[in-house]
Formats: structure tokens, C-alpha cells, sequence
């Protein structure tokens, strides 16, 4: 899979490429060119000590039930609850956790900063041919210009906030709610089947996670060969 595609290069001094890095980094995102995916996970649960082994099963609709796209992502989670030791309910059979999730994805607006621009060095600023250009969605090549860092200026910009949702409730304590998890991901492009491998692998990588955690993680973007 390929999710964003960008090439750096630099003839830079090293510490120049440091004071900017954390920069590139947040504009690369927002403009499709990262190769990370950064999520914000927040969890609250309340784990039973005996869910090892226990049965489970997906709380949908039938209309969840119906939707293709539902589909390819409960599978998703299906897989990634399998490591947590709990086993997926047989057809027919009683499960003792339910497992429901929501999903989504809206478009936002996002404060970044990116390179001011100095008349002096002409209409592609202080590197020359690759600079951000119009809301910084062009790559980055810095073919000349002079060896010393550039002034920056805040900048709006679109981008789309992906969403998912996890909620898992114990009928042994009559259907009460133990966990509940979401991650968040904000960046270039709607391609929500994309970013959504990600998102799932945000909430289990640590499942159950503590109560009331936050935790900022990012995944290296997985390329199709």
C-alpha cells in the first residue's frame, strides 16, 4: 500500500536541515509527502482480569452488516483482536464481550508553518525550483540559494481528520461498557481504507492500554512494491 510519496533532498549545511526538521516534517505531512502516519489514541477502560479466553463478538446492524466498506474493516479488527486472547463467538453462540466501532473522516483546517519567501531570491524563494509553492503541496528541493535558514510564516491549510472509534462492553456485567478507545489522524487526502490499517493498529498495539491514557504514536507507511 501506498499512502503518500515524496522525495527530500538537501545540499544543506546539517545544522540548518535541524532547525527546520520538525517543520518539513508537520508541512510533508499535510502535503501528502510523509512517510509516517501520526495518530492521537486516547483509551479508558475498565479490563476484566478473566477476558482471556473469553468469547467475543462484533454488535452491528444490519445495515453495518450490508456495507462492504464495514466489512473490510471489521476483518481488520478481527485480526488484531486475535493477539489480546480473547476467541472470536462460532455462529449461534453467546459472546461475552460485544465489540462495536464507528469510523469516519471530515475535512479541517490546520495552522503550519512554511518558508516566507524573500523577493530577493526570486518567484521559488531561497532554494530555488521546489520550494512549497501555492499552500504547500509542492516537494521540497533546494537546488541553491544562499547557506543560512529561512524566515517562516503560519499558513492555513485543508486537511482531513480520520477517525476511528472502538467500544467493548461485557454482558457478564450486564452488557456494561470495559473499554472504549479512539484514534485520530489528521493529514493529507480522504482516503480513509488507507489510513484505516493504521488506526486499528494505534488502539490494539498496546490493548488494553491504561485507563485514561493518551499516547501520540506515528507507523511507518507501508509502500506496494
Amino acid at each position: 500500500m501506498s499512502i503518500f510519496k515524496c522525495n527530500f533532498s538537501s545540499g544543506r549545511s546539517p545544522w540548518a536541515m535541524a532547525a527546520r526538521a520538525a517543520r518539513i516534517a508537520a508541512v510533508a505531512l499535510l502535503a501528502g509527502c510523509a512517510t509516517t502516519v501520526p495518530a492521537r489514541v486516547t483509551t479508558f477502560q475498565q479490563w476484566p482480569a478473566d477476558a482471556v479466553g473469553a468469547t467475543w463478538a462484533f454488535d452491528e446492524s444490519s445495515v453495518q452488516r450490508d456495507s462492504l466498506e464495514y466489512r473490510q474493516y471489521a476483518d481488520m479488527i478481527r485480526s488484531a483482536i486475535g493477539p489480546t486472547g480473547m476467541v472470536e463467538a462460532k455462529p449461534g453462540e453467546t459472546a461475552r464481550f460485544k465489540v462495536g466501532f464507528s469510523y469516519g473522516v471530515e475535512p479541517v483546517q490546520v495552522r503550519i508553518e512554511r518558508p516566507a519567501y524573500d523577493p530577493f531570491y526570486g518567484p521559488w524563494g531561497p532554494w530555488g525550483w521546489g520550494g512549497f509553492g501555492y499552500r504547500g503541496r509542492a516537494g521540497i528541493g533546494w537546488a541553491w540559494g544562499p547557506p543560512y535558514p529561512p524566515t517562516w510564516t503560519s499558513t492555513t491549510v485543508d486537511a482531513s481528520r480520520a477517525t476511528l472509534k472502538v467500544e467493548i462492553r461485557d454482558a457478564k456485567q450486564n452488557g456494561q461498557k470495559v473499554y472504549e478507545s479512539t484514534a485520530v489522524s489528521t493529514g493529507a487526502g480522504d482516503a480513509l481504507p488507507e489510513i484505516m490499517p493504521y488506526l486499528v493498529r494505534a488502539i490494539f498495539d498496546r490493548f488494553p492500554d491504561t485507563n485514561g491514557q493518551v499516547r501520540e504514536v506515528s507507523y511507518e507507511v507501508e509502500r506496494s512494491r
